[in-house]
Formats: structure tokens, sequence, C-alpha cells
């Protein structure tokens, strides 16, 4: 299970608790976040090091920051991807002329800026945008802030990298190169990966296989947990034999 920008692998507790029923469940901390220390945030030094790290055939679920390098392990290193599970994601998050459903350039610049001086204000400010819309917006930014308060921050080097990662990124057209199963969790009120991209991903990807849950914002798996293990466990018993 691999997080977001500005969160450890601790935000999926409650979601991994469900899993390890059933699964052996690795909530990974991305370099620089919690405990694994920090490397160089590019695409080949990060998934070499999730590959060192994590065993091969599992089932990689990547939220927003951590599907993006879900994705870039179904492509490069595909014996470690024996399906995805990507939630609030895109290969590509900032806007172009043929690509609407993303965030403008300038949003994240403005973070990046801020970050620079107060990085508990950003990621404070981060969190508010990832749950504006939602019906749950109010409890899920406790939950989140609680979270923040809890852990030890990300170093700040680890969180201007993941911008720099996310500004920079487009793996579009790699998707097509992706031959495992795969679905894509978005919420429908999202602004920071727009509905909209679901069916942009499918120009390039025909086998992923969409689906949106209609009050979450960009966390769906907290807001809407029962929802989303739903369409996951729908997802594993069409996909996933023993």
């Amino acid at each position: 299970m691999l997080h977001g920008w500005g969160f450890t692998g601790e935000v999926w507790n409650d979601i991994a608790q469900k899993l390890a029923k059933n699964w052996r469940v690795y909530q990974v901390d991305l370099p620089g976040y919690g405990h694994s220390p920090l490397c160089t945030y590019t695409l080949p030094i990060l998934t070499e090091k999730l590959a060192a790290d994590l065993p091969k055939d599992a089932v990689w679920i990547g939220w927003s920051l951590g599907g993006l390098l879900a994705m870039a392990m179904a492509r490069w290193r595909p014996a470690w991807v024996r399906a995805l599970v990507l939630i609030s994601t895109s290969p590509r998050f900032i806007t172009d002329k043929n690509w609407p459903h993303a965030m403008k350039l300038n949003v994240l610049q403005q973070f990046s800026q801020l970050l620079q001086t107060h990085t508990l204000t950003t990621l404070q400010r981060f969190l508010a945008l990832q749950v504006k819309g939602s019906e749950t917006a109010l409890q899920q930014r406790r939950t989140l802030n609680a979270l923040l308060n809890k852990t030890a921050l990300p170093l700040p080097e680890a969180l201007q990298a993941g911008l720099t990662l996310l500004q920079n990124t487009d793996l579009r057209p790699a998707l097509s190169q992706i031959s495992c199963p795969a679905l894509l969790c978005l919420g429908k009120r999202d602004t920071i990966v727009p509905v909209g991209v679901g069916k942009d991903c499918q120009q390039y990807w025909p086998n992923l296989q969409p689906v949106y849950i209609e009050r979450a914002a960009h966390i769906p798996f907290l807001s809407h947990s029962d929802i989303f293990m739903h369409s996951l466990q729908g997802f594993f018993n069409e996909v996933i034999t023993p």
C-alpha cells in the first residue's frame, strides 16, 4: 500500500486492518517519510528501491502520488505487480491542452513555495484541498490532522521532491504497456484528480476498470470506506485467483 503526498503509510490503518484478515499487508513509508530514509526521487530509483524491499507478485494499492509509483512499478517491474488498485491518481497530475482533468501548474508551484518556509502549514492546506467537496470533509479533516500531529512530519526534501515528481511526470505513453488487471477508484467531488480522468485514462488504457464514488473527494478509502471495500472485494473476486 503506497500512500500519497504528505502522509505516511499510517493513513491506511483502517483499510489495512480489514485487508489483513485475508492478506499479508505492507504499509509502505515512501522514502523520506516515517521510517524510510530519503533517496533521490526519480521513477527509476524509486521503483528500484521498492522492488528491493517488497515481494513479487503482489497487489499494489496506490493513492495519489502512491498510485503514480504503482503504475510505474507495473510498467517497469511487472513481475512485482499481480494487480493494481489505483485511488485518486493519474498518469499526469498537471493539465495541458490535451489533458484537462488535472491540476493547474500554479497550484503545485504555490505549495512548493510555501513549503520552503512552512512545512506544517503547507500540509494542512493540502489536506484541506484533499477533503474539499466531500460530504464528510470536516470529519476527515479532524482525522487527518490528528494523524499529522501523531506522526513525525516527512522530510522537507522528500516533500519538495514529491511535488517535482508530480509536476514533471507523464506516464500516459506507458499505460498501454501495463498488462495486469487494474482498478481506478475516483471521487466525483475530487478537485485534485477530477473524475474525468477516468475516461481520459481509458483512451490509453482500455482494460482499466474505473469506479466512481458519488460524494467522495480525494480520499474515498477514508470518506467512504464501506463503498471502497465493496468495490475492492468485487475486483479481487473477479481478477485474483488463489
